[in-house]
């Protein structure tokens, strides 16, 4: 009995750690873990991309910031948070496997509420940063975060009120 059950929980977490390695490189929508001695399977709603423990979403339909950030909120999410430059990566790729190009693109940095303080919308904080040279500068009052600027895919500081296309992020829920 104690062999049986210790080649099950063997099996559980090898399935985990492929599925953990699966989602590291955006391949998978859903993952196991194990909650409370549970088995559980983490999964993204449809159309939205599993990363790195959270699920994305890219709307194309161009939006002000604020009207971006309210759409999100009404999936439950907010404007993405980006953590690292593999997650990054990952935005990117997810945006150009949809549109076959790197258009501009909100995410959820913003420092309206006091200059030169970015802050994420999702409320994490705000360690990773890509800004293109010389970014962000504020000309013309610029207090919301662009990505894929320039021909680097950098970030820009740009107008809030520009029409763009938009990432949302929200956190994966369980299914037993």
């Amino acid at each position: 009995m104690t062999l049986t059950l210790l080649l099950v929980a063997v099996m559980a977490l090898t399935r985990a750690a492929d599925a953990a390695k699966q989602t590291e490189t955006g391949q998978k929508k859903d993952f196991l873990t194990e909650v409370n001695g549970l088995v559980r399977r983490a999964v993204c709603p449809n159309g939205w991309t599993l990363y790195n423990w959270r699920c994305f979403l890219f709307v194309q339909t161009p939006m002000a910031w604020s009207d971006a950030e309210v759409n999100c909120q009404s999936m439950k999410a907010h404007l993405a948070s980006v953590r690292s430059a593999k997650e990054y990566q990952q935005i990117q790729k997810m945006i150009a496997d949809q549109t076959n190009q790197n258009p501009l693109t909100w995410l959820g940095g913003s420092d309206s509420a006091m200059e030169g303080k970015w802050l994420w919308a999702d409320g994490s904080r705000f360690l990773y940063t890509n800004w293109c040279q010389g970014e962000p500068n504020n000309i013309g009052n610029q207090d919301c975060l662009v990505m894929n600027f320039s021909g680097k895919n950098c970030w820009d500081d740009q107008q809030c009120n520009n029409q763009r296309p938009s990432v949302c992020v929200k956190n994966w829920s369980l299914r037993g």
